[in-house]
C-alpha cells in the first residue's frame, strides 16, 4: 500500500524518443537523463512520469510510469538487475538504447562510450544524477495514443516539467489509462533511427 498520500505526475514534452530517454527495455522503464533529471524534479516512489509528443508531432502520449524506485547512478549501474541496460555496441538496437551509463570512481563520474548520449550531454545529466524506475509502465512510442480532451490539462507544450496538476485530474487519468490499456510496451521508439545515429556516432568518436 501507497498510503494517502496524494501522489504527483510530472509531464513534459518528449522531443528526441530514441529509447534512452525514457528506456522502457529489461522489465523496467527508468528515465537517468532527461527533463525530469535535468530539471531536479523532486518526485517520489508512488509519483506518475507522463511523456508526451510535441505539439507538431500531435501531442499523442508516448510513456506513462509510476515510480517504484528511485536509486543514484552508481547504484544504478552496479544493480545487477539494470545490466541489460548497459549500451553494446554489436547487439541488437535495442541494447545499443541503455541508458546505464554513469559510475563512480572514487571522487568523479565516468560515462561509458559508445551510447546515445555522448560527453557534450555529461554536464547536463550529471546535474541530478538520480534514476526513476518503474516496474508499472505504458510505453507507446511509435504508436502514440490521443490524451482525451478531459485531461489536456496534463499536457505541458513548453520547455521544462510541470507538476502542478489537480490530483482529481491525475486519479481520472490513471484510471483511464489501467482500464483501457495493458501495462509493458506498445511500440518502438518514434526516433529510433536518429538514437542509433547518435550511438554510431560516439562510437566513431570513442576512435
Amino acid at each position: 500500500m501507497l498510503g494517502k498520500r496524494e501522489f504527483q505526475m510530472c509531464s513534459y514534452t518528449v522531443k528526441f524518443d530514441s529509447g534512452f530517454a525514457s528506456n522502457p527495455f529489461g522489465g523496467y522503464c527508468t528515465i537517468a537523463a532527461c527533463t525530469p533529471n535535468h530539471m531536479v524534479m523532486k518526485l517520489n516512489i508512488g509519483d506518475w512520469i507522463l511523456g508526451h509528443a510535441t505539439v507538431e508531432e500531435g501531442q499523442g502520449l508516448i510513456d506513462a510510469m509510476r515510480i517504484s524506485e528511485k536509486l543514484d547512478f552508481d547504484e544504478y549501474y552496479h544493480d545487477r538487475r539494470f545490466a541489460a541496460k548497459k549500451p553494446q555496441a554489436k547487439v541488437t538496437w535495442k541494447e545499443k538504447c541503455g541508458d546505464n551509463i554513469y559510475h563512480r570512481l572514487r571522487d568523479r563520474w565516468i560515462q561509458d562510450q559508445p551510447a546515445i548520449h555522448g560527453p557534450s550531454d555529461k554536464k547536463k545529466d550529471l546535474k541530478h544524477p538520480t534514476v526513476f524506475v518503474s516496474d508499472h509502465f505504458f510505453y507507446f512510442g511509435n504508436e502514440t495514443i490521443e490524451i482525451p480532451n478531459k485531461f489536456t490539462d496534463l499536457i505541458w507544450a513548453r520547455q521544462g516539467c510541470k507538476k502542478s496538476h489537480a490530483p482529481v485530474t491525475i486519479r481520472a487519468f490513471i484510471e483511464w489509462l489501467e482500464q483501457k490499456y495493458r501495462k509493458g510496451i506498445h511500440g518502438d521508439p518514434r526516433h529510433k533511427d536518429r538514437g542509433q545515429e547518435a550511438f554510431e556516432y560516439q562510437i566513431r568518436a570513442c576512435k
